[in-house]
């Protein structure tokens, strides 16, 4: 089976003495990659829907306390009003992560939710 491919163009760069501009390769047009339209988040990432609450909410704090961390450690780095304003992040992520947890408490207080399988124990 025979396969169509387009004509690339001439890709060969004009001589020093016609063009005074540095020689710029032609891409073919199958190459470059055009901008498209630039999507929200909610269309590029997704929770699965089977995932319980708890679970949700124990990633959810997780990633709070690895933002809280990267945000103390490039704090360190700066002065002045960008130290500033990442410590006010850090400050926000660590409420945030204290809301997650009192969610938490509050679907699982002192987890009271019996086990129906012994602990594994390594």
């Amino acid at each position: 089976m025979k396969k169509d491919t387009p004509s690339l163009p001439d890709q060969t760069p004009p001589h020093e003495s016609e063009s005074k501009e540095p020689a710029v390769l032609a891409q073919p047009q199958e190459y470059v990659r055009r901008p498209r339209r630039t999507l929200p988040f909610n269309e590029i990432f997704s929770v699965r829907t089977d995932v319980d609450t708890a679970t949700l909410l124990t990633h959810a704090c997780e990633t709070l306390a690895a933002l809280n961390m990267m945000t103390a450690n490039i704090a360190d780095d700066f002065t002045g009003s960008q130290r500033s304003r990442l410590l006010a992040i850090r400050q926000l992520s660590i409420m945030t992560e204290m809301l997650v947890n009192r969610a938490v408490e509050n679907l699982d207080p002192v987890n009271l939710v019996p086990r129906t399988t012994a602990p594994v124990v390594h």
